[in-house]
């Protein structure tokens, strides 16, 4: 006769084992849209602040991060400042 109050001790052991592997995957997700979203934010803050205009503004410009206020930055060469999130 089979002990029915006595649970399944490898479930335990195997809903570990699926917590862990579905946060690892989410934190892989998270990692690669967070490197997506730089690489393509830097890209697109470059060619957003870089396009020429008619003055000689634009020629001197110097990218960056910025945290007050939030997003990518840009710095030209008359000291004014561009920030986004995004581009």
């Amino acid at each position: 006769m089979a002990d029915v109050g006595v649970p399944y001790a490898g479930r335990a052991g195997s809903s570990a084992l699926v917590r862990l592997l579905a946060a690892s995957a989410a934190f892989v997700v998270l990692l690669v849209a967070t490197a997506l979203y730089v690489r393509v934010g830097w890209w697109r803050m470059e060619s957003a602040c870089g396009a020429d205009g008619p003055d000689s503004v634009r020629t001197s410009v110097s990218y960056g991060w910025s945290w007050q206020p939030l997003g990518f930055r840009c710095t030209y060469g008359n000291g004014d400042t561009e920030t986004a999130l995004w581009f």
